[in-house]
């Protein structure tokens, strides 16, 4: 899943970076404006956003629909890199928005913020809010690759049609609809087959044998890693995790004999792929490996060689266990050593929970901030379409209400102006007869 995300938000790059190609008359200060925020994302994120910002005022300016898109996008992509989710789905929301309202049909654009939207929601765990967005992407992606075939293929973009199912099939899994995300999966493996797409082919047999593992099918999961591992032209990357997970299905039956020989395979393909985090989740599982097995000394040797291969542990919370069994087998070998893996373990497993509350509370608060505002939004847009349709169902009848009160109003001024010529009239004549009777 992360490979996806990593793919998707390179699209999102790319697309923001050769946003020039499309020739709007914006001038050169909104690109230069545009180029300068994606140079400053590293150093001084809040002046990227502003220089993005700049940018879009100047498409503001200009009045141009597409390029306040473009800007809009860009302060979104910057916001969502530096984690502000919140900040990055109004912005990507505004520039949608400005893109379905300019003139310039830009299909492919489209799909790459619908994409981000729909990333955003599954951050905030909003997985059904997240498929809605998948879907329209999907439903967009199509579009754009019927008319333009030949600039998708050029451009490798034909992989949106595999990419975004597959992370539709994702964020199923991850709401529990674990059979929706099975079937979609089996689709794109037919399909990946067909076409002879391996990437796709090994990704989504790993991930159909991962749901197989973690419902104790074990052999169904042996199953589709062992295609994975037996395909011909499948990357290493997919193949040392194939066998990786293969062993963990046999170390779970008790197998440990095959269990030793797979884990081996993947840690000697991993060394090759020079992964340190890959390498140290396999000398983790060896660990554990022997561990089951009774060999304590040898899975203090594996665990304590994963810890030296990989020195970043403090950013994978998921991988404190290591201290936890570390300090569990050398119980009866050293009690010291035993004591400290237990502090060490204690203290970052602490450190971790309370963290996790901390940002549970933030993410909860800050999930319900966007609901607000998606409820808010789209009750404002409902209100605008209900009085649209209220305006058009009745213009009629408004047209002759206004009408009929200007010629009221015309008719009464005529009365008015008569009524007034009448008394003229008649204060002249009774003028004329009293000159009359006194002469």
């Amino acid at each position: 899943m992360k490979l996806l995300i990593y793919r998707l938000l390179l699209f999102t790059f790319f697309f923001l970076l050769n946003a020039p190609i499309y020739g709007h008359g914006v001038g050169s200060a909104f690109f230069e404006k545009l180029e300068a925020a994606y140079e400053l994302l590293e150093s001084d994120p809040q002046k990227a956003i502003d220089a993005g910002m700049e940018a879009f005022s100047i498409a503001k300016k200009a009045n141009d629909k597409w390029a306040m898109a473009i800007g809009k996008a860009g302060v979104g992509y910057i916001s969502y890199e530096v984690g502000d989710f919140k900040r990055a789905y109004l912005n990507y929301t505004d520039a949608l928005e400005s893109l379905e309202r300019a003139d310039t049909v830009d299909l492919y654009n489209k799909t790459i913020i619908l994409n981000e939207l729909s990333l955003i929601q599954s951050d905030f765990n909003n997985h059904d809010e997240s498929i809605y967005y998948s879907k329209r992407a999907l439903k967009t992606a199509k579009e754009y690759i019927r008319k333009h075939r030949k600039h998708a293929e050029e451009n490798d973009q034909l992989r949106l049609l595999v990419d975004i199912p597959y992370y539709i099939a994702i964020e199923y899994q991850a709401k529990g609809a674990h059979q929706t995300a099975g079937k979609l999966l089996v689709d794109l493996w037919e399909q990946a087959e067909d076409k002879g797409d391996i990437v796709t082919y090994a990704q989504v047999l790993n991930e159909l044998g991962i749901i197989k593992m973690n419902n104790a099918e074990f052999r169904d999961a042996q199953e589709y890693f062992g295609l994975v591992v037996s395909g011909q032209g499948v990357y290493e990357e997919d193949k040392s995790i194939a066998y990786h997970n293969l062993a963990g299905t046999y170390m779970e039956q008790g197998n440990y004999g095959k269990a030793n020989s797979y884990f081996l395979i993947a840690l000697d393909m991993k060394k090759e792929l020079e992964d340190p985090h890959a390498q140290f989740i396999t000398y983790q599982d060896l660990g554990e490996l022997e561990y089951r097995n009774g060999n304590k000394s040898k899975a203090i040797d594996y665990w304590e060689k994963g810890l030296s291969v990989y020195n970043k542990l403090q950013g994978d919370p998921e991988l404190y266990s290591i201290y936890n069994w570390l300090q569990l087998a050398y119980m009866d070998i050293d009690v010291k050593k035993a004591k400290e893996f237990n502090q060490e373990y204690a203290k970052r497993n602490s450190f971790y929970v309370q963290n996790q509350t901390i940002q549970r509370e933030e993410e909860a608060r800050n999930r319900q901030e966007l609901i607000n505002y998606i409820d808010e939004q789209r009750q404002n847009r409902v209100d605008a379409e209900q009085r649209t349709r209220f305006i058009q169902q009745f213009w009629p009848v408004f047209l002759g209400v206004a009408l009929l009160i200007i010629f009221s109003a015309i008719m009464g001024v005529r009365y008015y102006r008569a009524l007034r010529t009448n008394k003229e009239l008649a204060n002249a004549q009774l003028g004329a007869q009293a000159i009359s009777a006194e002469d």
